[in-house]
């Protein structure tokens, strides 16, 4: 199914390369897009902040349609499948999913090397390479400080129990660079839940798979090996001469779309209803069609009252 499978490839796709410009490019509003930072050892400008949730606002609004058109279209592929080999392809889009959910859980974390949307600020020197050194906490609370930055570095000795804090400035405030993660991590955020949703429709299809196969069990349809044109035209015959009671309408004629829809109900046929119906109904060419193959092999069927 080729939507589910561009919607699973949508939920896991790097983003982070929309919101930002290769550095050096022609195009570059330095006034706007002035967050310069290292990302897969090449140096980028990040687009703005607003700019990067106008994006992320339309990437989510394309998954979502996606996610609709997936649903969509495995469920019309089921009304014609065979359940039992599409309960294989629902198990296996699942784990596909789960698999994009894992990465996108990492994704949150933009602080973190592990997301796809961690990059190096380029901050001044001194703040730029702190992100090479071991870095020690003692305490949230001396770690943020107006706009300094608090670090311990490596090369302490820790047996000395005067620690001492080194404050080094940062071109940005703390304000800044908490803002900038919450929006960079809301898009892996939003997709997640998206694609946890689907995995929870799908479990939902599966347990109606589920359903379908005890039915067939509970009340089996008979098989009809012959073909569509067959059985309309004998049971169509049939109710004409009186062997069934088919099902009537209002005026007290054989209602042929009720009929068609039994006949499925209790027949492995294959065909529409609405294919069906025209079989059935001795006004229709489709089943004067199929008479006159009948009659050409000598197949008749008398009229029940006849036969006494």
């Amino acid at each position: 199914m080729k939507i589910v499978k561009s919607f699973i490839k949508a939920l896991g796709k790097n983003y982070y390369f929309d919101f930002i410009i290769l550095a050096g490019s022609e195009d570059i509003d330095y006034v706007e897009n002035y967050v310069l930072v290292e990302y897969e050892n090449q140096d980028y400008y990040e687009k703005s902040l607003e700019t990067i949730q106008i994006r992320q606002e339309e990437i989510i609004k394309e998954i979502k349609k996606l996610y609709q058109d997936s649903l969509s279209e495995i469920y019309l592929n089921l009304s014609t499948s065979d359940p039992d080999n599409f309960d294989s392809f629902i198990k296996f889009n699942i784990e596909a999913i789960k698999i994009q959910l894992k990465t996108l859980k990492s994704d949150f974390y933009v602080d973190e090397k592990k997301s796809r949307y961690f990059s190096f600020l380029l901050d001044n020197a001194e703040v730029e390479d702190l992100y090479y050194k071991h870095i020690s906490k003692i305490h949230f609370d001396d770690l943020l400080i107006g706009n300094k930055i608090s670090t311990l570095f490596s090369n302490f000795d820790f047996k000395n129990e005067n620690i001492k804090t080194t404050y080094i400035e940062s071109f940005y405030f703390n304000e800044f660079h908490l803002k900038r993660f919450k929006t960079l991590s809301n898009l892996p955020l939003s997709l997640f839940l998206i694609g946890y949703k689907f995995i929870l429709e799908l479990i939902k299809i599966q347990n109606m798979i589920v359903d379908i196969k005890e039915s067939k069990e509970i009340n089996p349809k008979i098989k009809w090996t012959g073909k569509r044109t067959h059985i309309g035209f004998v049971l169509g015959t049939l109710a004409q001469n009186g062997y069934l009671d088919a099902p009537k309408g209002r005026n007290g004629e054989i209602n042929y779309t009720a009929f068609s829809k039994l006949i499925r109900q209790n027949f492995e046929v294959e065909g529409t209803e609405d294919t069906l119906r025209k079989y059935l109904n001795p006004d229709d060419e489709k089943f004067i069609e199929s008479q006159k193959t009948f009659d050409k092999e000598g197949f008749k069927i008398p009229h029940s009252k006849l036969l006494g």
